[in-house]
């Protein structure tokens, strides 16, 4: 926020503390600011952007924390703000979807499955062999994964995925030791 203040960019913020909860520094490079009880309510986001837009033209919406990713992505699509797209964002979270994407596109993953039952989880475990890593659909980063490596490690890796809840999914994927690369950052001009 400071470099964007420091090039002369009119930042307004939506976040879920008070005005007062900013240091004073951060509230001097906000033009404006829209409390929220909830960032990941899209409703709420929604009426903000539209209260910042009825007095401000708005060039970017974005977010900075993975579970925010999703819902300002609808945000943005509702609001006609540019940014990566809901689809794109559904892929960069949902870690089965995305790698059936970059599969059918000729890039190779690890061997990866959605399952909503331990039957499933056990056949994958079987036709690829442990180690494996179990996570939640929905975390963050790395929040709720586990690595199983065996048969016996697996039931209660399942337990604490609460996958005995109705309607949860979780990712199972092959674990494979390497390096992960990745982008952070690309700039156009």
């Amino acid at each position: 926020i400071r470099g964007l203040a420091e090039v002369g960019a009119t930042i307004s913020a939506i976040g879920e503390g008070s005005k007062d909860s900013l240091d004073r520094e951060l509230r001097g490079w906000l033009t404006h600011y829209e409390e929220v009880t909830n960032v990941c309510d899209e409703n709420q986001v929604l009426s903000a952007v539209q209260f910042i837009q009825r007095r401000k033209h708005v060039d970017r919406l974005e977010a900075t924390v993975e579970a925010h990713i999703m819902p300002i992505a609808k945000v943005r699509e509702v609001a006609g703000i540019p940014g990566t797209a809901v689809r794109t964002a559904f892929l960069c979270r949902d870690k089965p979807a995305m790698k059936e994407v970059l599969r059918s596109g000729g890039i190779p993953c690890a061997a990866s499955t959605a399952a909503s039952s331990a039957a499933e989880i056990r056949a994958f475990a079987e036709q690829v062999g442990y180690p494996l890593i179990v996570k939640p659909r929905d975390g963050a980063g790395a929040s709720g994964a586990a690595r199983v490596d065996s048969d016996a490690e697996l039931e209660p890796a399942l337990r604490s995925l609460g996958l005995d809840r109705p309607g949860r999914s979780v990712a199972v994927e092959e674990f494979i030791e390497g390096h992960e690369g990745f982008y952070d950052t690309l700039t156009i001009r």
